[in-house]
């Protein structure tokens, strides 16, 4: 069985340091003193990570589904998600991370890619496939930034800011152009809907219906949904449903919980619903889904 999903952390070195590291790495396995923590598991982190594949191949698991590493290409994480790489023994490439706190602090209200309502109907999901001049224009940014932490004086600091800027904005700019819309939502719909799946983020364990979070908005729930169709080509309730769907599979495969009570954890007064959801969306029952999850990862680590 397996144990209760680890959640790591990297340190970032003393306190006033610079929370953000850059990884080369080589081969399956991750064999760097100064990267703590093994990944032969799903586990989470609670940092961003990017995920810069620039040779060889394998296979990338996030929030149970699972992506094809094909070089050259960047894969997104968000602090919170669950994942694992399974590395081929030819992979090349860089981990890129960073705390949550650097990120609100330095790029405040800056989206690295479209909000997830955005791409979350995308066949790739948070993966970004470069071409050569794509692949050459990331990879020139990343050995700039790396220079500049050899050189570690004065300015080096708001130099690599500035690269970052920079990274994050032809991030954005390349998921941007793979969105496909009903139409050319503007900016403020945008960020109606991207504000709306932070909420969903934080409350879905609390609230399900799209009036409520309507109303945390000061909006109204038609034109909240208008908003998110736009955006997305999903309802609100869609969104909302996704959500809880995939922490009660998080919490099926990392918790003790009984289906009754994941379902009263996610807001459900009546479990036998819940379970019917949960059947319709994710083609399992919730016991089933156990079963089968913890028996493929189970076999995984031997």
């Amino acid at each position: 069985m397996l144990e209760r999903i680890p959640i790591y952390e990297l340190p970032f070195g003393k306190e006033g340091d610079l929370a953000f590291k850059i990884y080369r790495v080589q081969g399956a396995q991750i064999n760097r003193k100064d990267y703590p923590h093994k990944t032969q598991l799903p586990h989470k982190h609670n940092y961003y990570e990017l995920c810069f594949f620039t040779d060889g191949g394998g296979m990338h698991e996030i929030d149970f589904k699972t992506y094809p590493i094909v070089a050259p290409s960047i894969h997104f994480l968000k602090p919170g998600q669950v994942h694992l790489i399974r590395r081929g023994e030819q992979y090349k490439g860089y981990l890129i991370v960073f705390s949550e706190e650097f990120f609100i602090l330095r790029f405040q209200n800056m989206e690295i890619i479209p909000g997830y309502p955005l791409i979350a109907h995308l066949a790739d999901g948070p993966v970004l496939k470069l071409d050569k001049s794509g692949y050459e224009k990331f990879h020139h940014i990343i050995e700039d930034i790396n220079q500049e932490l050899e050189n570690n004086d004065a300015d080096t600091e708001e130099i690599i800011i500035a690269y970052l800027k920079l990274f994050f904005l032809k991030l954005r700019q390349n998921f941007s152009k793979l969105v496909k819309t009903t139409g050319n939502p503007q900016g403020s719909t945008k960020q109606i809907v991207y504000r709306f799946n932070q909420l969903v983020d934080q409350y879905h364990n609390q609230i399900h219906h799209v009036k409520e979070y309507a109303e945390l908005l000061g909006d109204s729930p038609i034109r909240l949904n208008r908003a998110v169709k736009e955006v997305t080509g999903e309802t609100a309730s869609e969104i909302i449903i996704k959500r809880l769907i995939l922490e009660a599979k998080r919490l099926l495969l990392y918790s003790e919980l009984s289906n009754k009570e994941i379902a009263y954890k996610l807001n459900y007064e009546d479990p036998s619903y819940f379970s019917r959801i949960f059947r319709k969306k994710a083609g399992y029952s919730p016991s089933a889904f156990r079963e089968a999850m913890r028996g493929r990862y189970n076999s995984n680590k031997q």
